[in-house]
């Protein structure tokens, strides 16, 4: 057994019974920071007032969220991520980097909220966030190992964006 093979199964039999999955080695407690961006972005348009916390949210990576956190797991959450196995943290990787572009576009649209025409600006908001909310899942599954990230396991970050474009061009359609 190598080094990291038998780090890899120390690191595993730490994360059971912890916020650390024993199988991915990856902590859900990360999408938190995500989650935050998604809940200021829905109440935006109808409360205007948190527009400045939205758009003072900026990407973080795995270890500083987990540096910044009060998780009883945190150490090991930082830890075990060096060991997580590359076909869940690869993916977790691409799609926290098109959740992060997700959401500052999100902020550069509404960052001019009080120009803009409510119902237009409603319902591009509703569907950038539902791709926020898509991919926020999506990570989850890979965290959680039910998912790799691979085509035949689930459907990827670029396909989820590429419907997110066919949907805004719906969206634009309605207010021609």
């Amino acid at each position: 057994m190598s080094i990291e093979t038998s780090a890899l199964a120390a690191y595993r039999n730490r994360a059971r019974n912890t916020n650390v999955n024993d199988v991915t080695l990856l902590a859900t407690d990360y999408l938190n920071h995500f989650n935050e961006a998604l809940m200021l972005a829905e109440l935006v348009v109808d409360v205007p007032e948190v527009l400045d916390d939205f758009i003072n949210w900026s990407p973080i990576s795995y270890a500083e969220h987990f540096r910044k956190s009060n998780i009883a797991d945190r150490e090991l959450a930082m830890e075990a991520y060096h060991y997580s196995p590359s076909e869940y943290k690869e993916p977790l990787e691409n799609i926290t980097l098109l959740l992060d572009q997700e959401i500052q576009a999100l902020q550069g649209n509404l960052s001019s909220i009080h120009e803009m025409d409510r119902g237009k600006t409603k319902a591009e908001a509703d569907n950038q966030c539902l791709v926020i909310r898509k991919l926020i899942d999506h990570a989850r599954s890979i965290i959680n190992g039910q998912s790799s990230g691979s085509k035949s396991h689930s459907r990827s970050g670029e396909e989820i964006v590429y419907e997110k474009l066919l949907d805004q061009e719906k969206i634009n359609e309605m207010f021609d």
